[in-house]
């Protein structure tokens, strides 16, 4: 299945910094690490508000522990939403295989 993360600005974002601005080296290192194999997509927004995280689960509870357990989300720069996704067919899927 595929979850969506919505990250957002949490209580230690400075809203008068640019994304690279904000001291989130270790959450990028941690999506490399840790999500890569099961990342599609993902990146900032650029009204410098959060990013968006696509991922290939097995099921939500494993993307619920993924953000979680990112270091941007346990040290305030980030809060998180986590939804089950379903694409339009033929996006990020072969047509007929949602």
């Amino acid at each position: 299945m595929k979850a969506l993360i919505l990250y957002s600005c949490g209580r230690a974002w400075d809203s008068g910094s640019q994304d690279w601005e904000q001291q989130v080296t270790s959450h990028r290192k941690y999506i490399v690490s840790k999500m890569k194999d099961r990342l599609i997509a993902g990146g900032p927004f650029m009204d410098h508000t959060g990013e968006l995280v696509i991922l290939e689960v097995e099921n939500l509870d494993e993307a619920l522990e993924l953000a979680k357990n990112d270091p941007a989300v346990r040290d305030g720069r980030f809060e998180y939403v986590v939804k089950p996704w379903e694409p339009i067919d033929g996006i990020f899927n072969p047509p007929g295989q949602l």
